[in-house]
């Protein structure tokens, strides 16, 4: 069970899903037990009901996994995500998809602490796991949508126009198929972000989106 944020649902990999796979059919052939014996034991120490519950999480996991890997998820502070989102059918609250995302964020976070001024750095936590508790504590704020819409926009800049029909703010960064987007890093022009996507970056900027 993912707990990184303390969601009640049972978050998890396909990676991990087939590795629970593996333990069951291993444990089958070690001992004397048939294989729908040897899945209810794998879920049970994994903290399941039983073996179907693991299928049903499952296949709710491979969704948000799925828009991570080749489809578009996007990320918003939950302000803007609560007070300045204009909902409609295209995009979906998705709260399964941040253990895909977790590890472009801790990048994209240690990176700012990296490269801010001495002053700034002085309040950084030294500690690792006090560290880990104050990004966790900041992560609790990011709020992710699912792009359900019929056709993908083909480049990341696409993506922008996008969302500005659904929300007055940019946001904090977004996956375009299963790449990492930090908005003003890649898509700013002369340090301004076009939501209108129509702004023709420079030949740096082209090699970097």
């Amino acid at each position: 069970m993912k707990e990184f944020l303390m969601h009640t649902e049972h978050i998890f990999s396909s990676v991990t899903f087939g590795k629970w796979k593996r333990q069951a059919r291993d444990l089958k052939r070690s001992g004397d037990l048939s294989h729908h014996q040897a899945l209810e034991l794998i879920a049970e120490a994994n903290r399941f009901k039983d073996w179907h519950h693991v299928v049903t999480e499952a296949k709710l996991n491979r969704i948000s996994e799925s828009a991570f890997r080749s489809g578009l998820v996007v990320a918003y502070d939950i302000k803007d995500a609560t007070e300045n989102w204009v909902p409609d059918d295209s995009f979906v609250d998705d709260s399964r998809v941040h253990l895909f995302c977790q590890n472009d964020i801790l990048a994209w976070y240690r990176r700012g602490d990296e490269e801010a001024d001495e002053e700034e750095k002085r309040a950084i936590p030294s500690d690792p796991v006090e560290y880990m508790e104050e990004f966790e504590e900041w992560y609790m704020n990011v709020h992710f949508f699912r792009y359900v819409g019929p056709s993908l926009p083909s480049t990341p800049r696409k993506v922008l126009p996008l969302l500005d029909e659904r929300c007055f703010f940019a946001p904090m960064f977004f996956w375009h198929g299963g790449k990492f987007i930090d908005p003003w890093r890649d898509l700013a022009v002369n340090n301004v972000l076009d939501m209108s996507g129509e702004t023709e970056p420079n030949r740096e900027q082209v090699d970097r989106t």
